[in-house]
């Protein structure tokens, strides 16, 4: 039997069309705590549909390492990690139709907690039940299962700007669109939520194209890939100012290329 999680990743409330657990209340958790603090956070949680829905919670740490993908793993931590700070009250809970429950977790800050910052993990919340069964090649049957990711995140004592490097940039091209793909690393303490602003100038000093890539989270010591879309430029020499702005500081860089 082979297995495929599909995985909804996101920061505001998010409703599967084929899931009935659904998440009200965002995928997102940030706590302003200090050293020795106790810290309780709720998760709310829905089910739609009118059979019950069986749903595991588990802890998984998430890593953003610079030049790779965003990975989930219960095998690794960081530094930052909260994996052991963190408890919930139950690991599964099975649904009533149309039942609401509230999940609740804590996260205990020990006293020895050395540096200000943001500290990090991710709350699993897998639905148990396949969501569809597809007959593949061979007899092989794909399972598709529905999953979410709770960012909770602690914030040790006041917050401090972060200072972001346009780590790494790149033109590249993917299913027929032309990319400027960025790599931004944060070299502060804590999380950050740049948006990326790119202004596109011809040889005349003609605006040619503007794109925006709203708030992404960048973790401290990690880096977040945005895509920015120059497709449908005519050939030519250009430059371009690259913003990164997330509300406290904006930092830019300028760019020269040219699209053959």
């Amino acid at each position: 039997m082979k297995k495929s999680l599909l995985f909804l990743f996101l920061f505001l409330s998010f409703q599967f069309s084929n899931a009935n657990i659904v998440i009200l209340n965002g995928l997102t958790h940030v706590h302003q705590t200090a050293s020795g603090q106790l810290i309780t956070g709720v998760i709310s949680i829905k089910n739609n549909g009118k059979t019950e829905e069986r749903v595991i919670i588990y802890f998984n740490d998430l890593t953003q390492e610079c030049g790779k993908e965003t990975v989930l793993t219960a095998d690794v931590t960081h530094k930052n990690s909260i994996k052991n700070w963190l408890s919930t009250n139950v690991n599964e809970h099975v649904f009533q139709a149309n039942e609401e429950y509230e999940l609740i977790y804590t996260i205990n800050v020990p006293n020895d907690v050395e540096f200000d910052g943001s500290y990090w993990g991710v709350l699993m919340v897998e639905i148990e039940k396949p969501i569809k069964e597809d007959e593949l090649e061979f007899g092989v049957k794909l399972e598709s299962k529905v999953r979410y990711g709770i960012q909770i995140i602690a914030d040790i004592n006041e917050r401090t700007p972060s200072e972001l490097e346009f780590y790494d940039i790149k033109i590249e091209e993917k299913d027929g669109n032309k990319l400027i793909n960025v790599d931004i690393k944060n070299l502060g303490t804590f999380y950050v939520e740049p948006t990326l602003i790119l202004e596109v100038f011809n040889v005349n000093g003609e605006q040619q194209k503007k794109v925006e890539v709203k708030f992404k989270k960048v973790y401290p010591n990690s880096c977040k890939a945005f895509a920015l879309d120059i497709s449908g430029l005519p050939k030519g020499a250009y430059t371009a100012v690259l913003v990164a702005d997330y509300g406290k500081n904006i930092y830019s860089i300028d760019l020269e290329f040219e699209n053959k």
